[in-house]
């Protein structure tokens, strides 16, 4: 089945020419090569709240020439997820210089999970969205318990 995941702006962001965001997804421990991807500013301005910020599968270095019309980030490039075992440990790592804190990202992004056609927005200061911060700028959202629910409803039928 085809999985991607994808990071929202919840208000305005201001990005320099500096700022990436870096993405992976995590299955019991080990990346998924499929998963990894970039996105890159090349440019001073503001990402509008609503708009997409970084998604996985792709690698993608943004300029002033993407400004043409209100800028958001290119969409997640889905890859195949064959199987999800009830004990697997699904995270996404960030990593990124655009939020060093984990208060201040859970504040301004929602993530949207792709599995199969089922789609899933989950904003990250929600309660039960668990966040590690081993380092600064780099964090692990779990997301066993959402994708879980998610494959869970894809194949049963009540």
């Amino acid at each position: 089945m085809e999985f991607g995941v994808e990071l929202f702006a919840n208000r305005a962001i201001f990005v320099s020419d500096y700022h990436e965001v870096s993405l992976g997804i995590l299955l019991n421990g080990s990346l998924l090569d499929d998963s990894l991807s970039k996105d890159a500013f090349n440019f001073n301005g503001v990402i509008l709240g609503g708009k997409r910020i970084a998604g996985t599968g792709r690698e993608i270095v943004y300029s002033y020439r993407d400004l043409v019309e209100i800028f958001e980030s290119k969409p997640s490039r889905p890859f195949s997820l064959l199987y999800l075992d009830p004990s697997d440990e699904i995270k996404l790592a960030i990593d990124t210089n655009l939020f060093l804190d984990p208060g201040l990202m859970a504040q301004d992004l929602t993530m949207k999970i792709y599995l199969g056609n089922k789609t899933q927005e989950i904003p990250l200061n929600r309660y039960d969205v668990k966040i590690e911060w081993p380092k600064r700028g780099f964090f692990l959202v779990d997301l066993s318990e959402f994708l879980k629910a998610m494959y869970f409803n894809r194949t049963c039928r009540v």
